[in-house]
């Protein structure tokens, strides 16, 4: 049934394949008044768009991204643009005579009406506002976020507004703080905003809609000016986080950061609603207030600052973002019943998300081999973008694999590394050298099914992404610098408490040792701080409920963990 399930949700990606906003969003002619404009047509005014647009394309999911990227272009339009711009995503008239009512949880407005091409019906509006109120209730009372700013009572009254009405083509809703209020009192680039709903969505995209849509409108009340794939990222993450039982994300997948790894994180398009694990593995790896968090550092600077943002969140957590960026290519690959049978890695439905792309020519079961980053020009990488490469090692036990990868000159490069077995893994990572991009890693055989190795681009440029490799087995001692973990031990298992954990720190840092349980969830923190140079031993100091659990230390660059299990 479950892979039923992917199947039908994979087939009916087709659909996506080819959206008005990326047929704009790829004309490198355009100059960037029709750029803006023909991004707002896309979502309000498609007729307006010339043919080569619209001919058997559809448009986008969510309309926000079309419009907050023309709105994002507002310094380098000319003034008849961005008037025509404003204009158009303001706040719409409806077709017929309005209606409004106070939802009832009394922080929204709804305006709908009976008649014309917008026309949908009272029953349907209370349906929304219902969805709307859980939303508000979730993520600002619940979770913590802003609530979006009083807009001046530009709807009648400071409530905020969300408009029934129709919308061309399958696109559900939007977002837009066009031409709308800016507290001149506020410390960072607020903005009051409004959404409009479809008139025709069913019970499902009725709930993942609201909650998408008002964490755009969340969004913007902490920074407006911040860039869309992030925004896009957190929004259709916070569908699964209030309505974990639909997973219309999975609709995504094809087009994301599983199949899609050579793309940069910051990818666009189709791209960034397949990118929501990038704040789910945020959210698991260090509570879902962290994810908050990097929406408070934007708000922290009055202007566009996402990267540091996100820095400043894992340095918060003992890190930054080069390791979390690197965790993420190990997070994004750990996942599927074809790797992983009955081992859920880091998230209850992990095994939902179907196959991690390796391609052809970097899937190997006879060692020596030698590869580069093959020759199709749609998978080349971008900066931030990786490559796995798979090594099967049912052959080449007791001794070590050695990757000797060499990326073009003068880039940034990272080189990871992954071995894992049905109970465990192990994980790290390396700079390459910044002038030769050249890097040898070892990973150990010796009860590991497979290795993995992934390069990674970390740099922001046009260039093409070439690279090298050669990968051999040695029954020797290894060479260079090499996955060698910690020694992390059990003491006892089933573990209770008092029961021990104990590590050899490689070298003084920090290190975190956590419980995880089968859905990716921190349940207990064992030790997190630094730790000198050599041999710890740390207790369980409570019984854990029934059930299996992971023991997983974050070192450095580096990631291990241990299987365990709780009879309570």
């Amino acid at each position: 049934m479950r892979i039923a399930l992917i199947t039908m949700l994979i087939l009916s990606l087709s659909m996506f394949a080819d959206t008005v906003y990326q047929r704009v969003d790829n004309d490198q002619d355009l100059t960037v008044d029709q750029r803006a404009l023909y991004l707002v047509y896309s979502v309000l005014d498609r007729d307006r768009l010339p043919l080569e647009y619209t001919a058997d394309a559809v448009s986008e999911r969510s309309g926000t991204p079309a419009l907050h990227e023309a709105l994002l272009l507002s310094h380098e339009l000319s003034s008849a643009t961005l008037q025509e711009i404003l204009t158009l995503a303001d706040r719409p008239v409806l077709s017929g005579s309005p209606a409004t009512f106070v939802s009832v949880g009394g922080n929204f407005r709804i305006h709908y009406t009976t008649t014309g091409i917008d026309a949908s019906n009272l029953s349907y509006a209370q349906d929304i506002a219902e969805y709307m109120d859980f939303a508000w209730e979730e993520e600002c009372n619940t979770m913590g976020y802003f609530t979006p700013p009083p807009d001046n009572n530009i709807g009648g009254d400071n409530l905020y507004d969300i408009y029934i009405a129709y919308i061309e083509g399958n696109t559900l809703g939007y977002t837009s703080h066009g031409g709308e209020y800016k507290p001149p009192d506020s410390t960072h680039s607020c903005s009051a905003s409004h959404i409009v709903m479809n008139t025709d969505l069913g019970p499902n995209h009725q709930k993942v809609t609201s909650a998408h849509e008002f964490q755009h409108a969340i969004q913007m009340s902490y920074d407006y000016e911040e860039p869309t794939w992030f925004m896009e990222n957190c929004a259709v993450w916070m569908e699964d986080q209030l309505w974990d039982d639909i997973n219309d994300y999975l609709s995504y997948y094809s087009g994301g950061a599983m199949r899609k790894p050579y793309r940069g994180i910051d990818g666009g398009g189709m791209y960034w609603y397949g990118a929501s694990f990038w704040p789910r593995m945020i959210g698991l790896m260090f509570g879902i207030d962290s994810v908050r968090e990097v929406w408070e550092n934007c708000a922290a600077t009055n202007e566009a600052n996402m990267w540091d943002a996100l820095d400043d969140m894992f340095t918060a957590h003992g890190t930054d973002f080069e390791n979390g960026f690197m965790l993420y290519g190990l997070w994004r690959y750990m996942v599927g019943p074809q790797w992983y049978s009955s081992f859920n890695m880091f998230d209850e439905e992990a095994d939902t998300w179907g196959t991690p792309l390796v391609f052809s020519w970097h899937n190997f079961t006879t060692l020596p081999a030698s590869g580069d980053q093959g020759s199709y020009p749609q998978y080349l990488m971008d900066d931030l973008g990786i490559a796995w490469i798979r090594v099967d090692l049912a052959s080449y036990q007791g001794g070590w694999v050695q990757m000797d990868f060499d990326g073009r000159d003068g880039y940034e490069w990272n080189l990871g590394a992954i071995v894992w077995n049905d109970n465990n893994f192990q994980f790290t990572w390396v700079d390459c050298d910044p002038t030769s991009g050249e890097k040898a890693l070892s990973v150990p055989t010796e009860g590991w099914d497979y290795a993995v190795f992934f390069p990674a681009f970390m740099t922001n440029t046009s260039f093409t992404a070439n690279y090298t490799f050669e990968i051999a087995y040695t029954a020797g001692i290894e060479e260079g610098e090499s996955l060698t973990g910690t020694d992390l031990t059990i003491g006892s298992n089933p573990v209770i408490a008092g029961s021990s954990v104990s590590f050899n720190a490689p070298s003084t840092g920090y290190m975190d040792l956590s419980v995880v349980d089968m859905t990716g969830r921190r349940v207990s923190t064992l030790f997190s701080g630094v730790a000198q140079q050599g041999l710890h031993s740390v207790e369980f100091q409570e019984d854990l409920a029934s059930g299996v659990y992971l023991v997983v230390l974050r070192h450095g660059n580096s990631v291990e963990t241990a299987r365990v299990s709780a009879l309570r």
